[in-house]
């Protein structure tokens, strides 16, 4: 049963070298390219984490607040919040893709491909 502190998933596919987020309804790890069976690399969440479920619940209040008193300013706050989420949540992903990545040992064999890919 997940739970909030559960770490973020990511697979790793060592057929297709690539590195996705684990879909939150998939029960095993699989590489959506390929169908082969996928390794799952568990991080950590952060404290940005956190930020993007305060900013996801502050607009959802912002914009209740928008159809119940029909004041501008409640949108435009949800407008702003929302832009804001997508951005920590960028980060957030970029640092788990990060942290990910390290956690992949390289072959000889895989150096080639890590570089086209821009990740050496």
């Amino acid at each position: 049963m997940p739970t909030i502190t559960a770490p973020v998933k990511f697979i790793y596919c060592p057929k297709c070298k690539e590195l996705r987020i684990k879909p939150w309804y998939s029960t095993r790890p699989r590489c959506s390219r390929c169908r082969d069976n996928a390794r799952e690399l568990k991080v950590p969440r952060t404290p940005l984490t956190f930020v993007a479920y305060a900013l996801i619940l502050s607009i959802l209040v912002l914009i209740f607040l928008y159809t119940r008193t029909d004041e501008a300013i409640y949108m435009y706050g949800g407008i702003a919040a929302l832009v804001a989420c997508f951005i920590v949540q960028a980060m957030d992903i970029s640092r788990g893709e990060r942290a990910a990545r390290a956690r992949i040992k390289t072959a000889r064999s895989d150096v080639e491909a890590f570089k086209k890919k821009g990740w050496l």
